[in-house]
């Protein structure tokens, strides 16, 4: 899901660098101190979560746990990815810093949305376990969702591999969504109060 540096137009790459960043600045104003631990923890987790790779036919497929993130951190989920994401990219080499914007659109905007869309109670009335599941099946949905857009306005010739993209990414998508709704089923017996707020119950 990361995009690597040269990949996107220097327009789209300016335009989502400038989006990302603003979409960053709201974030971050919102971080107070007794959130700075959680979202550290949320950072960690996304981090982690992107070394699982699981071999799928002639691709691998690998968790971002960005819906899951979403639904528990609401708007700081882009500062949290985002800080995740610059320590990939200056340690690991995954995406790149020029294509830094782009990765934080695609993973942290993504994450945020997927927050949106259960606070607006758009799925209010389906069943609790199926809404468990789309929070991990929506949150890459979306991130692909933005990555094939910022493909085809960039080239032209990326046509192709945008919508190869699309396809490639939904076993990642259910994926996520069982993996989530697995999480959440666990957090709900556990610790259920971590999910007051969330919008999922």
């Amino acid at each position: 899901m990361h995009i690597s540096d040269g990949v996107l137009s220097l327009e789209v790459t300016i335009v989502s660098t400038i989006v990302s960043f603003g979409f960053l600045i709201y974030s971050f104003k919102n971080l107070t101190n007794e959130k700075i631990s959680l979202s550290a923890a949320f950072s960690a987790l996304f981090f982690v979560a992107s070394f699982i790779h699981i071999p799928f036919g002639f691709t691998q497929i690998h968790l971002m746990l960005i819906g899951f993130i979403g639904i528990f951190l609401g708007n700081l989920s882009i500062f949290s990815i985002s800080l995740a994401l610059i320590l990939q990219a200056l340690l690991l080499g995954y995406g790149g810093i020029s294509s830094l914007g782009a990765n934080i659109l695609i993973m942290g905007v993504s994450s945020y949305g997927v927050y949106l869309l259960f606070k607006l109670e758009i799925l209010k009335r389906v069943n609790e376990k199926i809404k468990f599941f789309l929070v991990g099946f929506l949150g890459v949905f979306i991130a692909s969702l933005s990555l094939f857009l910022l493909l085809i306005f960039s080239k032209q010739e990326y046509e192709k591999v945008a919508y190869s993209i699309l396809l490639i990414n939904i076993p990642t998508m259910i994926l996520e969504g069982v993996i989530t709704l697995f999480l959440l089923i666990y957090i709900k017996k556990i610790m259920p109060n971590l999910l007051k707020g969330t919008n999922i119950c």
